[in-house]
């Protein structure tokens, strides 16, 4: 049996930046900055980055970056794959799984771990992201 386990709830404002035309569409990157929200396990600032490739049938193929730092200076990125859906004018969902990288002495136990998260991004740039260790 599969168990998630909570890892991470993030909170903060979606800058959204279009960086043009591709091959199959368009590529969007979404940055976050933000905090941990009440009932976090972890706890400290993050920025996160979703770069998104936008198609004809609307958003699609993901790739995303999570950067962590805790009040005392100890660092957990996530390195993940997924991808995007729209949720029908009222922003959009990223689903991504993948790595936990981490040589900070307090998270060198989850490195190499997998992340599964969804970020949560509404119209008006909110962004909620929960993130669990598998």
């Amino acid at each position: 049996m599969i168990e998630l386990h909570p890892l991470l709830t993030l909170t903060g404002t979606a800058i959204v930046e279009n960086l043009g035309k591709v091959q199959d569409g368009e590529r969007l990157k979404i940055e976050i900055r933000g905090k941990d929200a009440p009932g976090s396990v972890i706890s400290g600032k993050v920025r996160w980055t979703d770069w998104v490739l936008i198609g004809p049938l609307g958003p699609g193929e993901t790739s995303s970056v999570g950067e962590i730092v805790t009040d005392d200076g100890q660092r957990l990125v996530l390195e993940l794959r997924g991808y995007a859906q729209s949720k029908n004018g009222d922003g959009m969902e990223v689903r991504t799984s993948g790595l936990i990288r981490s040589a900070s002495p307090r998270f060198i136990n989850l490195n190499g771990h997998i992340a599964v998260a969804v970020a949560t991004i509404t119209a008006d740039r909110r962004a909620d992201i929960t993130v669990f260790e598998l």
